[in-house]
């Protein structure tokens, strides 16, 4: 077990959730399958969840109110940022009244928690703007002596899939170097990208993690599905800075191969 200075936190993403029961997102129930993922990630201790984007596949009111219903079996809170197929706007309305949370900097203990919204209306890549740079670089600059992590939906780093690289974030090389003036920054997390990255930038490890419905086929160089099962990411954050984390895959039924 982790000692009690330890800040234990969940990464779930990419839930692709419909508006109705009978849905199937590439053949599979997206809503079903984050609920079974909820279920097995509650075997474990853990403090906070980072919901990072893409929490619908068609962003409608139904769509987040089916959302919070299911994550309404997390025992702790969950935070959210935005996806590529969310709308930003319509979430926070329809979330505001659930135990769902949108707030883009979050502290526990010795940690720092940012979230950023990489979304771009209209367009499935990702970019951070103005407004965005101006609040990380805000407050990492208030904030030296907390260690931080970051997190995004978009994936600053290649992939290694070609389809998947035309929707990166598209100014990775500002943020990185954001990151370089505030070396409090321990790691970064993101979605998107349906599959598990771990890779060093520059002294910070940037995290990708399954998503918790459907995967994508590594090292494709178009889409394609992966057989591989739902998953989500743990952490333990330290209070020297440390961080631990792991991958756990949760057994539902896979993607078919018909949308």
């Amino acid at each position: 077990m982790p000692d009690s200075g330890t800040l234990c936190l969940l990464q779930l993403t990419d839930s692709h959730i419909l508006p109705d029961a009978e849905g199937r997102f590439y053949g599979i129930d997206s809503a079903a399958s984050l609920g079974a993922v909820i279920d097995h990630a509650n075997r474990r201790r853990f403090d906070l969840v980072l919901f990072t984007g893409d929490l619908a596949q068609e962003p409608v009111p139904q769509s987040y109110r089916r959302l919070a219903g299911i994550c309404a079996a997390l025992p702790a809170p969950c935070h959210w940022l935005p996806g590529n197929h969310d709308e930003p706007a319509l979430a926070r309305h329809v979330l505001e009244s659930t135990p769902l949370l949108h707030q883009p900097v979050i502290r526990r203990g010795r940690w720092l928690i940012v979230c950023l919204d990489s979304t771009v209306p209209g367009s499935a890549g990702g970019s951070l703007s103005t407004g965005q740079f101006d609040l990380l670089e805000r407050t990492l600059s208030r904030h030296p002596s907390l260690h931080t992590l970051v997190a995004l939906h978009h994936h600053p780093v290649p992939s290694g899939s070609a389809w998947m690289d035309t929707m990166i974030l598209d100014n990775a090389g500002e943020f990185f170097a954001v990151l370089r003036r505030h070396p409090q920054v321990k790691a970064v997390v993101h979605g998107h990208t349906h599959q598990v990255a771990d890779v060093e930038i520059e002294g910070t490890r940037v995290l990708g993690t399954p998503s918790t419905c459907i995967q994508f086929r590594p090292a494709s160089q178009t889409f394609a599905l992966d057989a591989e099962r739902p998953g989500y990411r743990w952490l333990e954050l330290g209070p020297d800075g440390s961080v631990a984390t792991g991958i756990c895959r949760v057994a539902v039924p896979p993607a078919s191969d018909t949308a």
